[in-house]
């Protein structure tokens, strides 16, 4: 009896170390392996494998970075074509009339906004009376001008004073201020990012005045090929057989007519169609070419031949003389 009971005991003792070792062994085990373990690593919102954003492996010690590239700045880009350009025409009396004539040859082409920015009585001379430099900048404020067309100097024969000092017409120191200021306003003009075409002063009746105008156009070429911008020639456009100045002539459809005002300086309607005509053909020559871009600047409302139509209104005509730029009764006429 004692030793069956003896067994037994022992085999109770047996069950609960089996019993305590099946217990506390997993826990052992467990908490073990978790010390082995690596800290786990939570993926970002959006990343399902967390292996993803694990750092890459270190590069082998033994190969050498990469050589560094050399950045390469983008080629310009081409020269941006739009769908139409302002062609803004800057100058005095005889700006007004070849704005016309640019706006009569060029009204049935879409491509082109025509806008007259001219004034009378104006030029290089007398820049405490008018300042092209400031006007070029207020109206490159309000208005995108992608071409210019200049047409300027008769009315600068006068002296110029700066700084106290008078300048006679054409003396040395006359010269240099006046080109100085020819190339300031040209710079203005292409800070603008304008296509300029600067514009041959044509023949004039009297020869004293044509002679200063060919004076005048001497400094004008050499300026444009200084600066590298386009000058337009006239030669050829309202004059006779030996090259000189005359009244009446072929217009650009070949029908004789009067082309030229009583002044001897300005022009009709169909001379300056000539002259409009003339520039048309050198801006549509870069126009294919592709060297005409456009121009960066604040853009506005183009303006309307009613719009102008409304200034001409309000242009004051007490002097004016039929045929001359300044008569504003031709505008818009058709030919």
């Amino acid at each position: 009896m004692a030793g069956r009971a003896i067994a037994r005991s022992g085999r109770v003792e047996s069950r609960r170390v089996a019993l305590l070792l099946g217990l506390v062994l997993p826990l052992v085990l467990f908490f073990w392996a978790a010390a082995q373990a690596q800290p786990m690593q939570i993926a970002p919102r959006g990343v399902e494998n967390a292996a993803l954003v694990q750092e890459a492996p270190a590069a082998p010690a033994s190969l050498e970075a990469p050589p560094a590239v050399a950045s390469v700045a983008p080629a310009a880009a081409p020269a941006v074509r739009r769908d139409r350009y302002n062609v803004v025409v800057l100058g005095d009396s005889l700006g007004d009339g070849t704005w016309a004539g640019l706006y009569h040859v060029l009204r049935q082409d879409k491509r082109f906004n025509v806008i007259k920015k001219s004034r009378v009585a104006t030029g290089f001379s007398r820049q405490d009376y008018f300042d092209w430099n400031a006007e070029v900048r207020s109206i490159a404020a309000e208005t995108r001008i992608d071409i210019a067309v200049v047409v300027m100097g008769t009315n600068d024969r006068q002296p110029i004073v700066e700084e106290g000092k008078r300048h006679a017409l054409f003396e040395p120191g006359w010269r240099d201020i006046y080109e100085r200021r020819v190339d300031d306003f040209t710079a203005t003009l292409k800070a603008t990012g304008a296509q300029i075409y600067w514009m041959e002063l044509p023949v004039m009746k009297s020869p004293r005045f044509g002679a200063d105008m060919a004076q005048f156009n001497a400094i004008f070429e050499a300026r444009a090929a200084a600066n590298n911008v386009t000058f337009v020639r006239t030669e050829g456009l309202a004059t006779g057989a030996d090259g000189g100045y005359t009244a009446y002539g072929p217009d650009r459809f070949g029908r004789t007519k009067l082309l030229r005002a009583e002044d001897g300086i300005h022009f009709t309607m169909p001379g300056y169609e000539l002259l409009g005509e003339r520039i048309a053909d050198a801006m549509l020559a870069d126009l294919d070419g592709g060297r005409i871009a456009a121009a960066p600047v604040l853009l506005t409302a183009p303006e309307t031949p009613q719009e102008a139509a409304g200034k001409a209104a309000g242009y004051d005509m007490a002097d004016r003389r039929p045929g001359r730029s300044d008569d504003w009764l031709w505008l818009g006429a058709t030919n």
